[in-house]
């Protein structure tokens, strides 16, 4: 059972008894719903990332009117008076929770609902995860005032220690594929303000560390090992004397993290992972993060997409070299993050094994000046 505390409080506390819905019946608990809602306000935290998705969020919303929900167990829960929870429920008509996606960085994100609008609120439950909001709200505060990103980033503010994001959905944005044009546009405008090169040697002090290989999981141990190998071996085979062109990059630019809006444009949330990347970073994660997490497609195709997005844009022939940069701070990262987690979600799976099998496809003689 996922511990309530950050959100209800302790359950000594004098409160009230409220029945929920956790969903879903097995496995993972995703959701927390009050049972006095009808409609699956739970799913309003669900990004639509492909056709599957939004069908089912439709169907969700039509059986909701019928008064039947998706399967789910049912849990009396005590909210504290003094919980943040309960502070919601006096502010907001409609209130959801997503008990968040598994792992180092989860946090508890609830959809809140009044006559004034909507909010997606972020709880830290660690201090990692209340170190990525101190970086989100310092990355929109930075952004709203640039005059270029003012329609692109959502409204905020704190709650307590809570941070409460915009529902660009207000504003006609909608789940929808941005085209090459558009998302080549958010990356020069981050690039153009915020452009510097460092070296090869300093990327390297950046990502290496001292590997503990103690995963209790020794599939998931031999896999990190292999994938966190291939990542160094690829840097070995980079020219050291490099320079490579540097931005403030969103870092986690994704299907689900940014919306479209009518005319096309972007609207774009979850800045948690504002920070230093190599050149090209926000269109290869929109690319290859889709074709892992959400298309499952192999390894070769992948290269085959980041290649022709290449093409199409007309970038320089350092692309691959960026492409490889990407790749290994993908892995190296995670690599770090995954291995001192103990709650593994079968992504992690499907993302060192395709991380691992890229750099395999990879020849090095290409990335050499």
């Amino acid at each position: 059972m996922i511990d309530f505390t950050p959100l209800l409080g302790s359950q000594e506390d004098p409160g009230t008894q409220a029945s929920f819905k956790i969903f879903t019946t097995k496995g993972r608990e995703r959701w927390l719903l009050e049972d006095r809602y009808r409609l699956p306000w739970h799913l309003e935290t669900w990004p639509r990332a492909n056709y599957r998705a939004h069908i089912i969020y439709y169907s969700a919303i039509l059986l909701g009117m019928l008064g039947i929900h998706l399967p789910s167990r049912r849990i009396i829960l005590n909210i504290s008076k003094y919980s943040i929870y309960e502070m919601y429920r006096l502010e907001f008509d409609k209130l959801s929770v997503f008990l968040g996606t598994p792992g180092i960085n989860r946090k508890f994100v609830v959809f809140a609902k009044n006559k004034k609008g909507s909010w997606f609120i972020k709880i830290p439950i660690s201090d990692r995860s209340n170190e990525l909001l101190i970086n989100e709200a310092l990355a929109l505060e930075d952004l709203t005032n640039d005059l270029a990103f003012a329609s692109l980033v959502p409204r905020h503010f704190w709650v307590k220690n809570t941070l409460a994001i915009e529902d660009v959905r207000q504003s006609g944005a909608s789940f929808a594929q941005l085209d090459n044009d558009e998302i080549l546009r958010v990356h020069n405008l981050l690039f153009l303000r915020s452009h510097h090169t460092v070296t090869l040697k300093h990327f390297k002090t950046v990502w290496e560390h001292t590997p503990q290989n103690s995963h209790a999981n020794k599939e998931l141990r031999v896999l990190i090992h292999k994938t966190r190998s291939a990542a160094y071996d690829h840097i070995q085979h980079l020219n050291q004397d490099m320079t490579f062109e540097c931005y403030q990059a969103h870092g986690d630019f994704t299907r689900w993290n940014v919306l479209r809006a009518k005319d096309g444009s972007a609207r774009i949330i979850d800045w948690e992972m504002y920070g230093r990347r190599p050149k090209f970073f926000d269109p290869l994660h929109y690319i290859v993060s889709q074709a892992i997490l959400v298309d499952k497609v192999s390894a070769d195709v992948i290269l085959e997409k980041v290649l022709k997005f290449g093409l199409i844009i007309k970038a320089d022939l350092l692309f691959p070299i960026y492409f490889g940069l990407y790749l290994v701070h993908q892995a190296l990262m995670y690599c770090d993050l995954y291995e001192s987690d103990d709650d593994t979600a079968p992504q992690v799976y499907w993302q060192l094994q395709k991380w691992t099998n890229l750099f395999a496809l990879m020849a090095p003689s290409s990335f050499n000046e």
